[in-house]
């Protein structure tokens, strides 16, 4: 059964309880009808704790359900992440290890240039043109 459909057949029983419910209480409200009021208060705490087992069934069975979803999906994502790392993710992943590195009191792996240290690497090892033939 489709997640949709086992989501709206609960609320479907839980909306025909409601229904019953509103009926018990219509007639606990009604004046000298010669019932036993007794009777329909006691039926309308049968019905609410019978919905009470059915919702915490239900909720139990399908927590189950959804944990073994989110640990299969995410799996799944886990996998689409490493097939897919851009190169903002690998910065992010090595600065991390860096820093992990540098609590630790290790030295560093990989040192992280400054703007001005960038500008001066690219002026000493300048990017081939297409026209030189450079690698391409």
């Amino acid at each position: 059964m489709q997640k949709a459909h086992l989501y709206e057949a609960i609320l479907l029983v839980n909306r025909g309880i409601d229904e019953a419910v509103h009926g018990l209480e219509r007639l606990i409200r009604l004046k000298d009808s010669r019932l036993d009021l007794g009777y329909f208060d006691e039926r309308l705490v049968l019905f609410e704790g019978q919905r009470a087992r059915l919702n915490a069934y239900f909720c139990n069975n399908v927590e189950n359900g959804e944990e073994d979803d989110a640990a299969r999906f995410e799996k799944r994502s886990s996998e689409f992440r490493k097939a897919t790392l851009d190169e903002v993710q690998v910065y992010r992943d090595v600065q991390a290890v860096e820093q992990q590195r540098r609590s630790d009191g290790k030295p560093p792996k990989v040192r992280f240039l400054s703007h001005d240290e960038q500008r001066e690497w690219e002026r000493q090892y300048p990017k081939p043109s297409a026209s030189e033939g450079g690698p391409q």
